[in-house]
């Protein structure tokens, strides 16, 4: 199985995903287009398969599957506020409930991004619009003249709205979702 490079359309299609947002850290503009499942595990070409992601995102993740590379991103965030002793107030337990949460906020996100990519009125509108850029056009373009396109869009309802950033927040009876407000990062 070799590796392809997407239509134009598609990366674009992607990028564009999740506000235009990366799906890991949630906060800054997406530049590459990465692999869910990375291609040396297995994972497809297929654009269910791709999220948008910021290059640190991208050449930290490298290979790793989600969950790994969750968990080190939430040890790195976690540690300097963890206890040094595992089973203290701030131990094990503390910081897998830190771990839970960050790879829920992460899933909710990609799952997201996957019901913008499984709209078929968004793709089909992405397609009409870039189908003629070739494979090889470097996809910072739609930082540019395609984002003015992708404006314009959207002031005509097209495509339509990313839907509400939702978190995950763990109960007592199962799991509650609340929206995230528009000016907070994760």
């Amino acid at each position: 199985m070799s590796r392809k490079k997407q239509e134009m359309w598609i990366r674009l299609m992607v990028l564009i995903a999740n506000m235009g947002r990366c799906v890991y850290c949630d906060h800054a503009e997406s530049q590459v287009v990465d692999h869910v499942v990375p291609f040396k595990g297995r994972g497809s070409e297929h654009w269910l398969n791709l999220v948008p992601a910021c290059e640190p995102c991208n050449v930290n993740k490298s290979a790793k599957g989600v969950l790994a590379w969750v968990a080190e991103l939430a040890y790195l965030r976690h540690a300097a506020e963890a206890s040094p002793y595992p089973h203290g107030d701030k131990g094990i337990w503390w910081m897998r409930e830190r771990l839970d949460n960050d790879f829920d906020e992460v899933i909710a996100r990609i799952e997201g991004v996957k019901a913008e990519l499984e709209d078929e009125a968004r793709r089909d509108w992405f397609f009409e619009h870039f189908w003629r850029l070739k494979k090889n056009d470097p996809a910072y373009l739609w930082r540019g003249w395609a984002q003015r396109w992708a404006d314009k869009a959207r002031e005509e309802g097209w495509p339509k709205p990313p839907p509400k950033r939702m978190r995950i927040t763990r109960k007592y009876f199962g799991r509650l979702f609340e929206e995230i407000p528009a000016d907070e990062t994760v």
